[in-house]
């Protein structure tokens, strides 16, 4: 990338790079005006300044709003028609022109209030430059919470980051990178969650050792570490990134006063020193909260202090060899010597940063995770040692104990002989009285789940109770048998309930199928609702589904039925959508029923449609008519409703 006083030369070699950061050399200006994107606007008036707009605690003039920055490119023909890729990284808005045209926004710019922030992660977008020579890239970026994200969040980065770059490159170690962060951070995070939880059951079975206690925590600190490391790599939401990353200093505390307490109950003699530590975690916490910019010194003076305590106390403790202080040691001190020496090297050189795209920043990295890995490696040395060390002396006492109880023992196996007898038989009148009460059991859930829906089944075993549930979309189905009064004069009562047994079995196992809910049935009529218990948004085409089953059900059996010249039911139904309540009413012989608006209009849908047809009112056919050919049936004068809008359901 070759630079003039006042534009910048762009090569497909000068953009082959990583990283390839377009940061300088940018004409800038606060306030908005949309003539800025243009390429013939002048912009010779405007202060040179770098995208990021730092704030700091010295700054006086802090970018904290919208404006524009301007930056003048020669392109080379190396890069004329070939894909190209921008990257950004911010916590505000912004709009990228290329020369006057909008090639890309992220989040959106409506004001101070209105304003909607996106972290774009540095993303690549492609685009492309269509000819050689002179071209103008501008960028409308705001963000009105700048300064509140310094000061809640001491996040300085107020303006933006952009990179160019050929996009096959960026895009493929964009890639590469997010799998190998993502894998890695994961991992990580994973196993020092593990190594937390496996030190926290060793300490609540054996509370007198604290070293346990304060180990778990550390682990807890160093997983969340690892996780708000990914999440700051992943999230695209501004806010939840401060959120997170604000939690790394406190985090940092944590786990430096957890490790001093940790070194201090397997080593230290003199508790002053963890105590004081632990006042500085306090105090450096207090100031993260309050806002103060002195949180840092102090949050670095305990992490230095911690790894400084733990290398002289390990030390001390090889010297007077302590027990499982070698073991524990290696591990500790390769940590703290590698952390005290990024330290000092971030401390005494400017811009100290640790870069994967160079062979010193990956070694660098190398080191560090080996570092963060060397205490839980060395911790679970430790603890095999430990283990096998009790194993040790346990066998050595069960031998003494084994010896002096075999006498003990003998009296012991007769009477264990004696009682053994009689513990199998009462085994098995456990067994057998145990498979009673489970089948007795099976067979009232059965029998409750058959009356209720499951979850409200459930809800009814724990509390005894039930609440009502409102639902804001539910589609409700009526039928109705239409010459139900004529099959009932030409067939016996018997034959009558068996003709709507065959029928009802029918429609249930198409619901059923279908994940629709029975609510009851009322002489020939027939009602159900989809989207209850468990609310979906599927359930308008589900009902609708189901009714059309059930009207090619009734329409075969009446084909049949006409054959053999038996006597036929023919069917109505009618759907309709909307919000409903549901629950249990009443002590005695409850069920589970709906109430609302919804019922008594589905109700009028299926009065008011036609025998082997499916009525269904407006609201249900603006969920389905993506899904079914419907003919509008026009308004049409609803008992009690007035004039609503129904459709016939056609043919599937």
């Amino acid at each position: 990338m070759g630079v003039t006083p006042d534009k910048i030369f762009i090569s497909k070699d000068s953009i082959a790079g990583y990283p390839n950061y377009f940061d300088e050399h940018w004409k800038f200006k606060e306030g908005d005006d949309s003539l800025r994107a243009s390429v013939s606007f002048n912009d010779s008036s405007w202060k040179e300044e770098k995208t990021e707009l730092t704030i700091t605690d010295d700054s006086k003039n802090n970018f904290n709003g919208i404006g524009w920055f301007r930056l003048h490119v020669v392109v080379d023909s190396t890069v004329v028609g070939i894909p190209l890729a921008m990257m950004l990284k911010h916590f505000g808005a912004s709009e990228i022109y290329l020369d006057g045209k909008l090639i890309k926004s992220f989040g959106k710019i409506n004001g101070a209030d209105s304003s909607e922030y996106y972290d774009p992660q540095e993303l690549p977008f492609m685009f492309i430059i269509p000819k050689a020579g002179e071209h103008v890239i501008a960028v409308r970026y705001a963000n009105y919470n700048a300064e509140k994200n310094f000061r809640v969040y001491r996040q300085p980065l107020a303006g933006f980051r952009l990179m160019i770059g050929l996009s096959y490159h960026q895009i493929k170690r964009k890639d590469e990178r997010s799998t190998i962060l993502s894998f890695v951070l994961m991992l990580l995070s994973g196993i020092f969650f593990a190594l937390c939880l496996i030190h926290l059951f060793l300490f609540s079975y054996h509370t007198s050792d604290r070293s346990n206690l304060y180990f778990s925590i550390f682990m807890f600190c160093i997983a969340l570490l690892f996780l708000i490391g990914f999440i700051a790599y992943a999230a695209s939401s501004p806010l939840f990134d401060l959120k997170s990353t604000a939690l790394i200093s406190p985090l940092f505390i944590i786990a430096a006063i957890s490790l001093s307490g940790f070194i201090n109950t397997l080593f230290g003699k003199r508790k002053w020193r963890f105590r004081l530590l632990v006042l500085i975690g306090i105090i450096g916490l207090l100031l993260r909260f309050s806002g103060s910019p002195l949180y840092q010194y102090v949050t670095l003076t305990l992490i230095i202090s911690v790894l400084f305590e733990a290398i002289f106390t390990i030390v001390f403790g090889m010297i007077r060899r302590v027990k499982g202080s070698r073991i524990i040691g290696s591990g500790i001190l390769f940590t703290g010597l590698i952390l005290l020496t990024l330290i000092g090297m971030a401390i005494t050189q400017e811009n100290f940063d640790i870069n994967d795209s160079t062979v010193v920043g990956q070694i660098l990295i190398l080191l560090l995770a080996l570092s963060i890995l060397s205490i839980p490696v060395s911790m679970s040395m430790y603890q095999a040692w430990r283990f096998a060390s009790i194993n040790k002396d346990l066998a050595q006492q069960l031998v003494q104990v084994k010896f002096l109880s075999h006498k003990t023992l003998e009296q012991e196996q007769e009477k264990q002989l004696l009682l053994q007898n009689r513990k199998e038989e009462l085994e098995k009148e456990v067994l057998v009285r145990t498979a009673e009460l489970r089948e007795e059991k099976k067979k009232s859930d059965d029998l409750l789940l058959n009356i209720l829906p499951a979850e409200t089944a459930e809800e009814l075993k724990k509390s005894g109770t039930t609440k009502a549930k409102d639902f804001s979309e539910v589609t409700v189905m009526f039928t109705d048998f239409k010459n139900f009064t004529a099959m009932s004069e030409k067939l016996t009562a018997q034959e009558l309930v068996n003709e709507i047994n065959y029928c009802y079995s029918a429609f249930d196992n198409i619901i059923t199928k279908h994940g629709i809910e029975k609510i009851k049935t009322i002489g020939d009529s027939y009602m159900c609702a989809g989207g209850l218990p468990v609310a979906n948004k599927t359930n308008s085409v589900d009902t609708v589904t189901a009714a059309i089953e059930i009207r090619d059900f009734m329409l075969n059996e009446k084909l049949k039925r006409e054959k053999e010249g038996k006597p036929f039911f023919e069917i109505r139904i009618g759907c309709n959508t909307g919000p409903v309540v549901a629950g249990i009413v009443g002590v005695k012989k409850f069920a589970y029923d709906i109430w609302g608006d919804t019922v008594n209009i589905a109700s009028r849908m299926e009065s008011s449609g036609e025998a082997g047809k499916i009525n269904i009112s407006g609201s249900t056919y603006e969920l389905v008519k993506d899904k079914f050919t419907c003919t509008h049936r026009g308004k049409i004068e609803a008992k009690n409703k007035g004039m609503i809008d129904m459709y016939f359901v056609n043919e599937s």
